[in-house]
């Protein structure tokens, strides 16, 4: 019986700690960044094909938001991205042109570094070349 009371009251005080946790979770007061979509999908293309397509992000923060650097892992992508900075309920894009190379399956990334509370977010480049 008295094994039972201590187990009970160590669940209790378990489930007292993670109630506390999760409503100790810090707001967002700085800059913060959402992406519309994270993924490109190209498609299938050929060889010398030049494929344009846009990422639209949204600074969800309370300050404004800089884009500090936006790469990618292939000299096949050139980006463009707004560089001023992104107010608070504001968009922004980031355009990624690819330009089809050697055949195969397209499997690149673009990192963005930001000023955002979430400082680095990776962007995925999918498709198929022929």
């Amino acid at each position: 019986m008295k094994m039972k009371k201590i187990f009970m009251l160590v669940v209790l005080i378990c489930f007292a700690g993670a109630m506390m946790a999760q409503s100790s979770k810090t707001p967002v007061t700085g800059p913060e960044i959402q992406f519309d979509k994270t993924t490109m999908d190209f498609g299938t293309l050929n060889i010398g094909d030049v494929k344009v397509d846009t990422f639209t992000f949204t600074n969800v923060g309370k300050k404004p938001l800089i884009l500090d650097n936006v790469v990618s892992n292939c000299d096949c992508t050139v980006l463009d991205w707004s560089r001023k900075p992104v107010m608070p309920g504001k968009k922004g894009t980031i355009t990624a042109t690819y330009t089809a190379k050697n055949s195969g399956l397209i499997n690149k990334w673009v990192t963005v570094i930001s000023n955002a509370e979430t400082d680095r977010v990776i962007l995925k480049l999918r498709g198929k070349v022929n």
